[in-house]
């Protein structure tokens, strides 16, 4: 900490306090110095601004909201009478922060657009920058990580090299963290490397956030030991107070790596803390998010009663703080909550209805129509992104088991889309319930064609096998979720990119291996599932085989009799250039019987690339 200099200027002073909170340090000490610092009103205008500004800011730290926005306000008043509009910016960003924390989007919102004008009109570039840091953070805190992570990498480029290296590197572990909280591991991975030479001489507090999104991302890929590993070097950066701030951030990460490995009891007796620190704290969208992983703990545990408690107080906060992204993943839990116990009611378990569809997503265009009903695509001005709207007719259903079967389909499909976070796994955003009593599922827009288009034209064995071991990477996300997806086919399998295929569509998975099931599509059912017999992973790999020989040009009547050893077949595949460790894989992954197909989607994923490998070695 800076201490203060007999000597030195009020100027000076004030700004040493504004280094030490920036570098995360106690606010109580900051704000004891600022007092004795005090300018009389009147005396000089622009250093009671200053002062008021780094005031404000040790008050929010403080937990202090009302305070805290009484200075930052009255800072930027003084500000724009002075003409002063990087002040003015300056003190309205700080207000931004208190808002965003609190979840209070709106008020953040024009805080942040108020600050960016002004550093506009100044022509100052790494006001701007602050301002988009700030708006990125916003986004992170009202739930929405997908539209934080452009909002940081504009920043950086924009004015990223004149930043002060703390707010440079703030920015760089933010954007981590909205990678991570959007499922984009991989990608969160290689930025990390990237900005690592960056973050050796970050302050300690950086250095922790960076190692709990380490964890996360070891977590999410199920490489526990790996997670352990980096949980240790968290511990060690974290301070020794136990009710130190960056304690409960470290509590919360430990809780989901015990939630990712069943361990509910572990999960259990440390989110008490966490929620109670966040709710203490007024910081909404924490709060809610701890709740939700509660939710998954003490259903875990049995203990469906508190799960359901626990998620209605987390509705109702992100509703009164209209922090959509966070209400839409409560209703998600809760649906997949009904699915779990059976009920058909979802009217009963979504909580209060919700907003007028044709007011929150615009641009609205048919893309089909499906089992379930229509599917559009349209523009979610909530989330702020395209999403594809799956609308479920139930009112004019007579019928009610066909209706029960709607309902089934639907929660079955948000309950898994809540286990599994991977790019080639397209995700359910939530679950809207109309008041006419039909619902709406809102999906990622998987842009792009389905496999059996690409199936059209001829595709080289090459590519054919890298699509394929990508969709085993797919697979095995899903199964080490415990899901069988039982409808692998490639109308289910939509490629966003040309080396990017998507699996969707799981609303006849199994949320349990080892279920027995007659459902899927017949022309790439297994044997097991047309006798209604138990299935596991092994079943949607029959159906990745399958996949695999369409794709090499092979009929599928050829393709199941193949694992006799049939010679057209063989000849057919050598011609396109296969190798005999894949020819061997193939016809294992077609073989009538699950103990004769490999055991995991991931070693087919590593027998294609160690092909490719010694093909490449050959070469």
């Amino acid at each position: 900490m800076n201490e203060p200099d007999a000597g030195q200027s009020p100027e000076a002073a004030i700004a040493a306090c504004r280094i030490d909170l920036a570098a995360n340090l106690p606010a109580e000490a900051v704000t004891k110095r600022l007092r004795a610092l005090e300018p009389q009103p009147g005396s000089d205008p622009a250093l009671r601004a200053q002062w008021l500004i780094a005031k404000g800011i040790a008050a929010s730290r403080l937990g202090l909201r009302g305070e805290a926005l009484g200075d930052l306000n009255e800072a930027a008043d003084i500000c724009a009478q002075l003409q002063d509009g990087a002040g003015v910016a300056d003190a309205k960003r700080e207000a931004a922060v208190v808002h965003s924390w609190r979840g209070e989007g709106r008020e953040a919102g024009l805080s942040l657009l108020r600050a960016l004008a002004e550093s506009l009109a100044a022509k100052d570039g790494v006001g701007a920058a602050l301002a988009l840091i700030e708006a990125g953070r916003l986004e992170l805190e009202m739930g929405r990580p997908h539209a934080a992570a452009p909002l940081f990498d504009r920043a950086l480029k924009i004015d990223g090299a004149n930043l002060p290296a703390t707010q440079r590197r703030r920015a760089e572990v933010n954007r981590l963290q909205s990678l991570v909280a959007a499922g984009l591991i991989d990608e969160a991975l290689r930025f990390q490397q990237a900005i690592g030479p960056d973050l050796d001489s970050a302050p300690p507090r950086l250095k922790l956030l960076v190692a709990i999104e380490e964890i996360r991302c070891a977590g999410a890929r199920g490489e526990f030991e790996e997670a352990h590993q980096r949980l240790r070097a968290a511990r060690a950066l974290a301070p020794e107070e136990a009710e130190s701030f960056e304690a409960v951030e470290l509590a919360e990460a430990e809780s989901e790596l015990a939630v990712r490995e069943r361990d509910f009891a572990q999960a259990d007796a440390k989110l008490a803390a966490v929620i109670a620190r966040f709710a203490d704290d007024d910081l909404a969208g924490r709060e809610i998010k701890a709740r939700l992983l509660s939710a998954k703990a003490l259903d875990g545990l049995g203990r469906a009663e508190d799960a359901a408690r626990t998620l209605a107080a987390a509705l109702r906060r992100a509703v009164a703080r209209g922090l959509v992204g966070h209400a839409d993943q409560v209703r998600t839990a809760l649906a997949a909550r009904g699915a779990a116990e059976g009920s058909a009611d979802l009217d009963g378990c979504l909580g209060p209805p919700a907003q007028d569809l044709t007011r929150r997503f615009v641009r609205r265009r048919p893309l089909g129509a499906g089992g379930q009903g229509s599917v559009s695509r349209a523009y979610d001005i909530e989330l702020g992104v395209e999403v594809a709207l799956k609308r479920i007719d139930l009112a004019a259903l007579y019928d009610n088991a066909q209706r029960d079967r709607l309902v089934a389909a639907a929660r079955t499909e948000i309950l898994a889309a809540s286990r599994i976070n991977h790019p080639g796994v397209a995700r359910v955003r939530g679950l809207i319930v109309e008041p006419g009593g039909d619902a709406t599922l809102i999906e990622d827009l998987v842009d792009g064609p389905n496999l059996r288009s690409l199936m059209k034209g001829p595709v080289a064995a090459e590519r054919a096998l890298d699509l394929i071991a990508r969709i085993a990477f797919s697979l095995s996300a899903i199964h080490a979720a415990r899901i069988v997806h039982c409808d692998l086919k490639p109308e289910n399998i939509v490629m966003a990119g040309p080396a990017h295929p998507v699996i969707v569509d799981f609303g006849v998975a199994l949320l349990d291996p080892g279920q027995r099931s007659r459902r899927g599509t017949l022309r790439y059912m297994t044997p097991e599932q047309k006798h209604g017999r138990r299935v596991d992973a092994r079943t949607d790999l029959y159906a990745l085989g399958l996949i695999a020989f369409e794709l090499l040009g092979v009929e599928l009547e050829a393709a199941r009799s193949y694992w006799r050893g049939g010679k057209a077949v063989t000849k057919s595949l050598r011609a396109v250039g296969l190798n005999p460790q894949c020819m061997s894989l193939l016809r294992r992954l077609v073989a009538p019987f699950k103990w004769i197909r490999p055991s995991s989607a991931a070693d087919v994923s590593r027998v294609i690339f160690d092909s490719f490998a010694a093909a490449r070695r050959a070469a």
